[in-house]
């Protein structure tokens, strides 16, 4: 049967991973618009492709053998005509081959990270929490990321590891989750991802469409934070809808055809969305009151993985206010989370305070809801009457 391991990769201690692996595997690479550059609007995008556990050596060998080579980086090889017809030929196959790819969009960057790690910790941490969500051998459980720069990001693969480590830890991911770092060299499935969020950069950044078409069908696009993206959409003060969330799109084989199948195949249907360009702390809580109970559960999932305590308390007052004025909005898991969560990245007594406030808030639900006694029967007083 075909495996993940084969000819092309030369990664040792990947290879060993592969030998434990059930289910599929996410391959990650991301790209941006640094913030500062120029007046256009700075990005963050990350894009993972899923492969098959029984699907890896083959794919590999195909993205090998369409450019005939062991190297692949798909922007040098746009500048180029013979180039750019190496990379739809390779799209328009990973299209075919590939189950489901999902898009990270991280488009709200300070300019006070201009490093942008706060944007990579938040595009990364729902990333891993949406490719992770399933259940059983099917279920997505590592993650192989193109190792950063050294240079220029010399403590960036560690930071990845952390961030992962705090998300099991808090309980928003599960514990057997793992990412390895390698290089496109070692492990040519990267390329696959390495092609789609080129494709989807063009897309956001140019205007230029056609390349990312192909992958559309089989893409969801999660908006973690901030406005919309767009070439024409420089300016912050503009009106700038989300883009929302695309459903993935399931696939059945009929008599060797492939056919859309329908309803989301790893990624939720509702995933976090925020409307706005406003970056502001206050702004940040005005958009998680707006939202729902499940939008407080993503930026539980985002502070932790960004290591960010006042984004927890932020989420954790927002909800405290959501289910006190609305049952409706009463979560038990969120509770847990944030108990979780709190526990993580929190010093010993504000995690205290948290848990402590939603233990209060349960008791005081409880009084609410427990039935009360009937009133005692007043019994009439033979020597009242009615007087005119």
């Amino acid at each position: 049967m075909v495996g993940m391991k084969g000819f092309g990769l030369t990664d040792p201690a990947l290879e060993r991973l592969y030998g434990d692996v059930k289910g599929p595997v996410a391959f990650i690479d991301e790209s941006y618009r640094e913030p500062l550059r120029s007046n256009e609007r700075p990005f963050y995008t990350m894009s993972a492709v899923i492969v098959g556990p029984t699907q890896g050596e083959l794919i590999r060998d195909v993205l090998m053998d369409i450019p005939g080579s062991r190297y692949w980086h798909t922007t040098e090889s746009y500048r180029t005509e013979p180039g750019k017809r190496v990379i739809a030929e390779m799209i328009d196959y990973l299209s075919e081959a590939v189950d489901y790819n999902i898009i990270t969009v991280q488009t709200e960057i300070s300019r006070e990270d201009p490093g942008m790690h706060q944007a990579r910790e938040e595009s990364l941490s729902a990333l891993a929490k949406e490719v992770t969500r399933g259940q059983g051998d099917g279920a997505v459980r590592l993650l192989v990321a193109e190792s950063r720069n050294k240079k220029f990001h010399p403590d960036g693969d560690n930071a990845d590891a952390r961030n992962i480590k705090r998300m099991r830890s808090a309980g928003t991911l599960d514990r057997s989750v793992h990412i390895h770092h390698t290089s496109p060299g070692k492990e040519p499935l990267l390329w696959a991802a390495d092609l789609s969020v080129w494709a989807y950069r063009r897309q956001i950044a140019v205007g230029d469409k056609k390349w990312f078409a192909p992958l559309e069908d089989i893409s969801t696009v999660l908006h973690v934070n901030g406005a919309d993206v767009s070439v024409k959409r420089s300016n912050p003060h503009l009106p700038q809808p989300s883009p929302g969330v695309q459903p993935t799109v399931g696939h059945e084989h009929l008599n060797n055809q492939r056919i859309r199948a329908g309803g989301p195949v790893v990624a939720s249907r509702s995933s976090l969305v925020f409307g706005g360009a406003e970056s502001e702390p206050l702004a940040r809580i005005r958009a998680i009151a707006a939202q729902t109970g499940r939008t407080v559960e993503q930026e539980i999932v985002l502070a932790v993985g960004a290591n960010d305590p006042k984004r927890l308390i932020a989420a954790a007052n927002v909800y405290l206010h959501q289910s006190t004025t609305d049952p409706k909005r009463v979560k038990p898991k969120v509770e847990e989370s944030l108990v979780s969560a709190a526990a993580t990245i929190l010093p010993v007594v504000s995690a205290d305070r948290v848990k402590a406030a939603l233990e209060t808030m349960r008791q005081r639900r409880a009084t609410d809801s427990s039935p009360r006694p009937e009133p005692a029967e007043q019994k009439k007083d033979p020597g009242q009457s009615y007087r005119r």
